[in-house]
């Protein structure tokens, strides 16, 4: 019966080894009918054993307790041939065994457990009492069937484990290679070891040979050497002639007589190369890898630097590194050509050690001085980097190392030497970091660095000027997440867009109401963007930066009542004095009439510019992304407003294909303005609307009527967005078309010859980026 019951814990495969070591030693115990049950398990070469598992009622062999060896009956069990068991340890001369002297135990029964034939440790079963029988045969076959059922187990968990890891180990290797194809900096392909068919390459692989990344994929290998060659490059990639491990070698430029390998690349043109291939596994399948690199320097350099002795010396320079030495007995002093170079001295330059310390910078020579007479006097080496004046005056930063050379005794210094290294661009680099460390300290807005790697963001840094917008000091705000700032009245909404932001990893850039250390609201423009880390891809860090903006958003606030007061009140005036310039003009006749008509004119323009005022606050306050818009059909939407509009004046589309505009809503008020203008203006020619596409592929609109032509101030308005306080436009229409244009990106024209025709550039949607606003900022000054 017990059997059955071992043999059922062991084939449940819904349980965990551990599990099942807990069921079977709690089986063996009830069967046994003793007080406790443990495996002991040797800890490799060491003297001490451990618990792993347990069963029953004894403190001293719970899970995990670790053992001397010496002092447990495991140590007499590994040395025999079966089960050793014991019912009362005294009574049968075991009262002065270690074991007994250090767990008392008068009853106990176990063998070893046996993984992959070597021994892994013990199955016990024991009590603090005497047994009153011995053990039964059949007790002893139980336990020892009991430790060759734990054997197997451990050695399937042994082994499933060893699959799971080489798994988990090839999908790393496969990750890792996905990762470092499309980061290598080289040209990489992989290709099928029976067809030759490349199945992907990485960027640098498109960069090389001037195809597409998707041309590339499905094309042959052969296809991208020379024709004439072919069959050649065919027997390299051959693995069944050449064999793996010939695809498995150090890079090579050359076939093995000598030929150099070259890449043919889509414009027909061959690159030498150097290339190393190999065979690698992925999900089953194996592929041909091959590493490419353009060697076309490099030939070119080998050429030159095979009849001189200049390549040493090129690579010297090429890392601003030299080696020099000091011979202690024959005071002679050795400088490698890049050290000469450094020096600023010629070759024939003869240096004694008096004339070598002499180029260091006065306030550094004693530094080094010292670190020589140690280093020559007690072998106490040094690396320093410290000052040095050249032969014409330029002070460089270097980097000088020395070690002592002893003599075959190792107790007499013979010589010093080290290495020498012009180490200035990086010291430059660094004073510039801490330059740009002292900017940010010094900023007068506030910047602030989070930890995204720590729960809740907390702030790892903030400059002086975070302390003056908050009025927090540095070392009050460090650790803490900078919510702090808001308050009863910040705006829930922008805090759950700033939150969306930093949880998806997106800059953004809003306004929010802070709070002050001292309770004093005030606006914050904030902006966060995120940091990436070493690895350029996972977010390390956010970047905040606060911005004290309460007086401009006040200041914009009192601009917007005034204009919407001003409007108002205007657009009512205006509404009175023209039913009183009615009302005169048909109560009269001749010049009072004619006069209060004028007023009643006047009257309509100035209403009319409280609505060109709302569009142009409308226009500046809209701050939509920009788009790819259908400009045809912008265009047709503002001609059938316009001929409603204006039902006496012929409107006409001219159109040719042409490409989606980047641009917003904006665009076609815009439009709409110069067509207006032109109805109202441009005579009874009618107005023409023309789209088309430039020479230099920008999209162009253009808007031509048959008046007399645009003004000069006019033009100069529309032009450039600028005027004088002597000089300067009638109305806001054209500001209007300026601002808009200008802020898109486009730019404005006009041409005056038989009427006026204005002109509207903009970037197609095709373009690989926006222009720069051409005029968005000049639009903004006043002259």
């Amino acid at each position: 019966m017990v059997y059955h019951r071992l043999y059922e814990v062991m084939d449940d495969s819904a349980m965990s080894l551990a599990e099942k070591q807990q069921r079977a030693l709690a089986i063996g115990r009830e069967f046994l009918g003793v007080e406790h049950s443990h495996i002991q398990r040797r800890d490799g070469n060491s003297t001490t054993d451990t618990v792993v598992a347990s069963d029953g009622d004894n403190p001293e062999l719970t899970d995990g307790v670790t053992l001397d060896r010496e002092t447990t009956y495991c140590r007499r069990v590994i040395d025999s041939d079966g089960p050793v068991a014991l019912t009362d340890a005294p009574n049968q001369g075991w009262d002065d065994d270690p074991a007994f002297q250090q767990h008392g135990l008068y009853c106990y029964l176990g063998t070893t457990i046996f993984v992959h034939g070597d021994v892994y440790g013990t199955v016990c079963f024991s009590s603090r009492n005497p047994r009153e029988t011995a053990f039964a045969s059949e007790e002893k076959a139980a336990v020892e069937l009991l430790a060759r059922l734990l054997g197997r187990e451990i050695e399937t968990s042994h082994h499933e484990q060893r699959i799971t890891e080489a798994q988990q180990a090839q999908q790393r290797v496969e990750n890792k290679y996905e990762a470092l194809l499309q980061q290598a900096p080289d040209a990489v392909f992989l290709a099928d070891t029976d067809t030759a068919i490349i199945s992907e390459a990485n960027e640098k692989a498109a960069g090389l040979t001037g195809y597409a990344q998707s041309q590339l994929e499905g094309m042959s290998v052969l296809d991208l050497h020379p024709p004439t060659e072919r069959d050649r490059y065919a027997q390299l990639f051959d693995t069944e002639s050449v064999g793996e491990s010939e695809l498995s070698g150090d890079p090579r430029d050359r076939f093995a007589d000598g030929m150099p390998l070259s890449l043919r690349c889509a414009d027909g043109s061959d690159l030498p190369i150097e290339m190393s291939m190999g065979v690698i596994r992925i999900d089953g399948q194996e592929f041909i890898q091959g590493i490419v690199r353009d060697i076309s320097a490099r030939r070119e350099r080998e050429t030159e630097l095979e009849r001189t002795k200049e390549f040493l010396q090129q690579t010297q320079e090429a890392a601003n590194i030299g080696g020099w030495e000091y011979d202690l007995r024959s005071k002679t002093l050795r400088w490698s050509d890049e050290v000469y170079r450094i020096h600023g001295v010629p070759l024939t330059h003869n240096p004694d050690i008096s004339d070598g310390l002499d180029f260091y910078h006065p306030e550094d020579r004693p530094i080094v001085e010292e670190a020589f007479e140690k280093l020559t006097t007690g072998g106490e080496p040094y690396d320093l980097e410290l000052r040095l004046v050249t032969d014409d005056d330029t002070v460089r930063w270097v980097r000088v190392i020395g070690r002592p050379q002893y003599a075959d005794d190792e107790q007499e210094i013979v010589a010093v030497r080290g290495v020498f290294q012009d180490v200035t661009e990086r010291k430059e680099r660094e004073l510039d970091l801490q330059m740009k460390s002292q900017a940010l300290e010094e900023s007068t807005v506030g910047i602030t660095i989070a930890d995204a790697d720590q729960d809740d963001l907390p702030i790892v840094y903030a400059n002086e000027g975070f302390t003056r917008v908050t009025g927090y000091p540095t070392g009050r705000v460090l650790g803490d997440n900078c919510r702090f700032l808001q308050g009863e009245e910040t705006d829930e909404a922008t805090v759950t867009e700033i939150r969306e932001a930093i949880d998806s990893n997106t800059p953004i850039r809003t306004e929010i109401l802070n709070y002050r250390a001292d309770g004093t609201p005030f606006w914050n423009q904030l902006t966060i963007a995120p940091v990436t880390g070493v690895d350029g891809e996972t977010v390390s860090h956010f970047v905040g930066i606060q911005e004290d903006v309460t007086a401009k958003k006040r200041s914009d606030r009192l601009i917007e009542v005034l204009n919407r007061v001003l409007r108002h009140n205007l657009r009512n005036d205006m509404n009175a004095v023209q039913g009183f310039a009615d009302e005169i003009a048909q109560r009269t006749e001749g010049d009072p009439a004619a006069m209060a008509r004028r007023i009643r004119d006047i009257a309509t323009d100035l209403t009319d510019l409280s609505e060109k005022a709302q569009d142009f606050q409308t226009a500046g306050n809209n701050a939509e992304p920009l788009a790819p818009r259908d400009i045809l059909a912008d265009v047709k939407e503002v001609v059938s407003e316009l001929r409603t509009e204006f039902p006496e004046t012929e409107f006409s589309i001219e159109t040719d294909p042409c490409e989606d505009v980047m641009a917003t809503e904006r665009l076609r008020l815009a439009l709409r303005e110069l067509g207006a203008n032109a109805a109202q203006y441009g005579g009874s020619a009618g107005v023409t609307y023309t789209v088309e596409m430039t020479e230099d592929g920008e999209v162009a609109v253009r808007v031509q009527d048959g008046g007399s032509g645009l003004p000069e101030m006019e033009r100069r308005v529309l032009e450039a967005g600028r005027e004088t306080p002597l000089e300067h436009g009638s109305g806001l229409g054209l500001w209007l078309v300026n601002w808009i244009v200008t802020g898109l990106g486009g730019e404005v024209t006009t041409t005056v010859d038989d009427g006026t025709t204005v002109t509207v550039r903009l970037s197609p949607t095709t373009d690989e980026a926006v222009p720069e606003h051409r005029d968005a900022a000049l639009s903004t000054r006043s002259e």
